[in-house]
């Protein structure tokens, strides 16, 4: 249980980043297709973002052991709690800036910009990518094997 809320209190942090330089380059393809290329981009920044989720996941339990918070962290929603201890939330902070770091860096990595990563994850719905949806989700099987 503790794995999956710290799953999502990362995933809710996506999009927060600072932009890569390839950001403003992306532009959709007319056609909504997604292409080949796209396709090891995405499996490639999903592996590496997976990557720095289970690097994040391990600083969150050290924080909340550290600072002896509950693992639903919310301590952060009470303002009696976050008024008396700031330098807790300057530790989340430095703790979310990091994770903004590692999300870049696996951006870069894949490369893909994130506004093509956010793009290529909705039009995998579409049924024109059907074929391409079917080959991102096994590429994205044997990376979870691994």
């Amino acid at each position: 249980m503790k794995r999956y809320f710290a799953y999502i209190v990362i995933l809710l942090f996506i999009g927060c980043s600072e932009k890569s330089p390839k950001e403003s380059e992306f532009k959709p393809p007319e056609d909504g297709k997604i292409t080949p290329e796209m396709v090891d981009a995405y499996v490639n920044a999903s592996k590496y973002l997976m990557e720095a989720i289970a690097l994040q996941e391990k600083e969150i339990e050290k924080f909340v052991h550290r600072h002896k918070i509950g693992d639903d962290l919310s301590e952060f929603s009470d303002s009696t709690y976050c008024n008396k201890h700031p330098q807790v939330l300057k530790a989340w902070q430095r703790l979310q800036e990091r994770w903004s770091k590692f999300e870049f860096a696996a951006y870069k990595k894949a490369p893909i910009s994130e506004a093509e990563f956010n793009w290529i994850g909705g039009a995998l719905t579409d049924t024109v990518n059907k074929a391409i949806q079917i080959q991102i989700a096994q590429k994205l099987k044997e990376i979870i094997r691994e």
